[in-house]
Order: structure tokens, then C-alpha cells, then sequence
């Protein structure tokens, strides 16, 4: 309940589906990273798969906010609360 409180909204930037009807990943997978809220993030089904598709990536980063890199290397903020992060993806 948390991680969706916490999230609001799928995490995948520009999507509007509510955390309520998301699924919650592990952003290290399971067994390797824990089942904690520090490692959860809300995504709806559709950007659950894209997420584990060859060649995309997804971090969380201390301050709360993920970073995507797509296949071709382009990386974006994700969003949370209705929000998205200003400023360039930087590694």
C-alpha cells in the first residue's frame, strides 16, 4: 500500500494509469534485490513489459526518482505524483 501511496501513478513517464491498477516491480529483480519499498516502483502492465524487454533499463536512483534508457541509449526521468522531473538524464 505504501509504494502506491508513495508512487500515485505508473512510474513510466507521461503514463496517467493510477498506482491503484499497477503492478509493483523490483527494480533490483528478486531473488538479488529485496521485497521492500525501497526497491519497488509501480508500473502499469504495459510499462512492466516494456521494462523487462531486451535493451531497456531502469534505476532508482537515492533521491526517489528513475532514470529509463531505452534501447537506442536514450535515457529520460521517470515521474512521480503527477510530476515529471526537470533537467537531463545524466549517468
Amino acid at each position: 500500500r505504501f509504494v502506491r501511496i508513495r508512487d500515485a501513478m505508473c512510474r513510466f513517464p507521461g503514463c496517467r494509469r493510477r498506482a491503484a491498477g499497477c503492478d509493483l516491480d523490483h527494480t533490483v529483480a528478486y531473488p538479488e534485490g529485496e521485497t521492500s519499498a525501497a526497491n519497488l516502483h509501480a508500473l502499469c502492465r504495459r510499462h512492466h513489459r516494456v521494462a523487462h524487454r531486451r535493451g531497456w533499463s531502469m534505476m532508482l536512483g537515492a533521491d526517489g526518482w528513475t532514470r529509463w534508457t531505452a534501447p537506442d541509449g536514450h535515457s529520460f526521468w521517470g515521474q512521480r505524483h503527477h510530476r515529471q522531473r526537470a533537467g537531463p538524464a545524466q549517468e
